[in-house]
């Protein structure tokens, strides 16, 4: 399932806007962009106790109330402009990729509600909702959402189910505890050992890219290779965690001043993922990985020539190629395509078109060979004929 509702990545500047009220006087096409953020965090607020009951979404009384929440929430969404969020978080594209990505999605879910196809709707909302934390945990940046979770507690959520939703609502220090008590619990690992390693995971993700805690980090993984129950590949996983973990406790902080700053330390990272991958997209080199994408993010708002700016979104597509499965999918081709678009003559643009090629065709192959859909085959020759005409995006 493609991203959805991981563009509530603008909760991170809710902390300048805590008022939960509408303006009657302001439609959601003018509003202020945190306003907007604040009114898209309603929405989903409403929405979350059906999302999670199953009976509640489907229950005829309840059709009026939900269908009404999920309009509500993609005019919204539509009426956004990424725009207007680079003030608070820069010019990411990370952002324009989410929105446009969630407004799919939510004419999608309302759609299939109005169809009668009340399961399918629900999961499809549902499922989205786990996306937050992609947007949630690649910077700092902005304050903690003055959310109120105590109406929720009751919901059947699974364990995946209520970290992401404590991240999306940037309940960080809750989000924390909860992982760390999950991870260090023998029962959850022998009964859920996939959910365990994709909440390891995230839970280096959060604490590496928003609490910049290594230290944190290594008590908790030595506590995880100190058990002879965790599973082989997970605990060699682990190692390279902890190899990175270890040698960045010790490092002094550098600051990033310029793009030549940004580049050293993303390079570096990216040498010392190599070292510790036996193969490209190795999860061993995460903790590197997520640095990296966490300086770029960063020093992107740094950048000001084309050349400069398109290599960022080169090494963001090649990190996320690996990070796909913390909830980014196919966001590394988004940013392989920005790539090419930003200086279309380079040699750089070349090499973002041939990995974008190659991921879509690696995508659509099988036991029954490469299906190229027509879509993504017009897709390809758009761009290719866009960086023959040699227009940059700015």
């Amino acid at each position: 399932m493609r991203l959805a509702v991981i563009s509530l990545l603008a909760l991170a500047v809710l902390s300048a806007c805590k008022s939960t009220t509408n303006d009657s006087t302001t439609t959601a096409k003018d509003a202020a962009w945190p306003k907007q953020m604040q009114n898209m965090a309603q929405d989903v607020k409403k929405l979350l106790p059906f999302l999670y009951d199953r009976e509640a979404y489907r229950d005829p009384k309840n059709r009026d109330e939900i269908r009404s929440y999920l309009r509500e929430f993609s005019q919204v969404a539509h009426h956004i402009n990424p725009e207007k969020g680079k003030p608070f978080i820069g010019d990411d594209l990370l952002l324009e990729y989410s929105l446009s990505n969630l407004k799919d999605d939510l004419t999608r879910a309302s759609k299939s509600f109005d169809a009668g196809q009340y399961e399918y709707s629900r999961l499809a909302a549902k499922a989205s909702l786990s996306h937050c934390f992609q947007c949630h945990s690649v910077t700092q940046a902005g304050g903690k959402a003055g959310w109120d979770l105590e109406q929720v507690h009751n919901l059947g959520l699974q364990p995946l189910e209520k970290a992401d939703l404590l991240v999306a609502t940037r309940k960080y220090d809750k989000a924390l505890a909860y992982m760390e008590g999950l991870l260090n619990s023998p029962e959850f690992l022998q009964n859920h050992a996939f959910d365990f390693e994709s909440l390891l995971r995230r839970y280096l993700a959060l604490i590496i890219r928003v609490e910049n805690a290594p230290q944190r980090a290594l008590k908790e993984l030595d506590k995880i290779l100190e058990r002879g129950a965790t599973p082989h590949y997970i605990a060699e996983q682990a190692n390279g965690w902890r190899q990175s973990l270890t040698a960045w406790a010790k490092e002094k902080k550098q600051p990033i001043r310029n793009a030549k700053d940004l580049f050293a330390q993303v390079d570096s990272r990216f040498k010392k993922a190599a070292a510790i991958q036996h193969f490209e997209k190795d999860h061993a080199g995460d903790v590197e990985y997520l640095r990296a994408t966490a300086a770029l993010h960063e020093g992107m708002k740094l950048l000001k020539a084309p050349a400069d700016q398109a290599r960022a979104l080169y090494m963001l597509g090649r990190a996320y190629e690996v990070l796909d499965e913390l909830g980014s999918w196919n966001l590394h081709e988004s940013y392989y395509e920005a790539c090419a678009l930003k200086d279309p003559k380079s040699s750089l643009a070349e090499r973002c078109f041939g990995r974008l090629e190659a991921s879509l065709y690696m995508g659509y192959s099988g036991s029954a060979g490469t299906n190229l859909p027509l879509e993504e085959r017009a897709r390809l020759k758009n761009l290719k004929d866009q960086m023959q005409r040699g227009t940059a995006t700015h």
